[in-house]
C-alpha cells in the first residue's frame, strides 16, 4: 500500500452522522496491548519533532469497524439488541490474528495498517448486516479510506507528506501480531481531537 503524497486536516466524524457528539459503534479497542503500544511508541517518538500531526494517546488506539447511529437517536434497548444479534451471527467467527508491519501516510493520518485486510473486510460486512437488521435500514457508509488500521497521529493541517513519509520509512521496528478474541460495542465520543469511548458490551469471537 503506497503512502499518500498529500495530507489534509483530520475530520473527526463520519459524514453519515452529525459532526461531533457521540454515536454507537463497533470497534476493536487495542490500547491495552503492550506489544502494540511499544510499536506505536517507537513511531511516535520518531515523529515527536514533525509539525502538523497530533499523536493519538496510546490508550485510545483502536480499529473502527462500523458506526451504527447517533447515540441520542438510538431507542432504548437498541444496544442490547445489537449485541444479541451480533453474538448469534458471529458465533462461528474465529478470533482475529492481525499483523502490523510498518507505518503508512494516509490522507488524514499516520497509521499502522492491519493485515490481512480481508479478515477485517469480512467482519465489517457481517457487522453491517447485523446493524441493518436491527436498525431496519442501512448504517452509515464507511469513509473513503476504510478504517483497517490503527491511527498513530492525526493531521492538523493540509500539506505535503514528504517529511512524514521519510520519518516513517526511517524508523526501524519489529512487526507485531495480535490475537483479538472479541469486538466491542461502544459509545464513541468525537467531541475531542482523538476519538474516545465507553464500552457497552462485547461479542466474543470463538468459532
Amino acid at each position: 500500500m503506497p503512502h499518500a503524497d498529500q495530507v489534509r486536516k483530520h475530520a473527526p466524524w463520519n459524514r453519515g452522522l452529525r459532526s461531533g457528539g457521540s454515536s454507537l459503534a463497533w470497534l476493536l479497542p487495542l490500547g491495552d496491548r503492550p506489544e502494540l503500544r511499544k510499536l506505536a511508541n517507537q513511531y511516535q517518538y520518531s515523529l515527536r519533532d514533525l509539525p502538523g500531526f497530533d499523536p493519538v494517546p496510546l490508550e485510545w488506539m483502536h480499529i473502527l469497524l462500523q458506526e451504527v447511529q447517533d447515540r441520542e437517536q438510538a431507542p432504548a434497548g437498541r444496544a442490547e439488541e445489537l449485541l444479541r444479534v451480533a453474538r448469534e451471527r458471529l458465533s462461528s467467527f474465529a478470533p482475529l490474528s492481525l499483523s502490523f508491519h510498518g507505518g503508512l501516510v494516509l490522507s488524514e493520518s499516520l497509521a499502522l495498517p492491519a493485515e490481512p485486510q480481508a479478515t477485517l473486510t469480512d467482519l465489517r460486512g457481517r457487522l453491517r448486516e447485523v446493524t441493518s437488521e436491527v436498525l431496519g435500514s442501512e448504517p452509515p457508509e464507511a469513509p473513503d479510506e476504510i478504517d483497517q488500521h490503527v491511527s498513530l497521529a492525526y493531521a492538523t493541517a493540509d500539506g505535503p507528506a514528504v517529511f512524514a513519509k521519510a520519518t516513517l520509512d526511517a524508523t526501524v521496528v519489529d512487526p507485531v501480531t495480535l490475537s483479538v478474541p472479541a469486538i466491542s460495542l461502544v459509545e464513541l465520543n468525537r467531541e475531542q481531537a482523538c476519538s474516545e469511548w465507553s464500552r457497552i458490551g462485547e461479542v466474543e469471537l470463538s468459532g
